[in-house]
């Protein structure tokens, strides 16, 4: 048996507030990659705004080429800390991205949406 098996140490925990953020920024993508899902399946113009209580960071998403929901970008235009605005285009770069080789960040990963019917 080698040594390398008997000296491993076991994982240390992450730090309660590090674990509660890295959960939140998880749910925050996951919401966000579902809007753009519901926006591309359902042929819906989408707005989704996202802020943190504790820090007033503001997260938006917009699928709207019609430009229904151009007010509300306009109207954070002068909020501080600066919005992050997203848009389907943003997940279209991505996915072509993908198809043509490009090799994205984990994070910005997007997977095709599995079509299951519940019965």
């Amino acid at each position: 048996m080698s040594e390398d098996n008997e000296t491993k140490l076991p994982k240390v925990p992450n730090s309660p507030k590090k674990v509660v953020r890295q959960k939140r920024d998880r749910r925050k993508k996951s919401l966000i990659h579902k809007a753009y899902e519901y926006s591309k399946l359902c042929d819906a113009d989408i707005c989704l705004g996202i802020r943190l209580r504790d820090s007033g960071q503001v997260t938006t998403f917009q699928a709207d080429p019609t430009g229904f929901w151009s007010g509300f970008s306009s109207h954070l235009e002068r909020h501080y800390p600066r919005p992050v605005q997203k848009t389907d285009k943003d997940f279209d770069d991505l996915a072509a991205g993908e198809s043509a080789g490009e090799s994205a960040g984990e994070e910005d990963k997007i997977r095709p949406l599995e079509d299951k019917a519940v019965l």
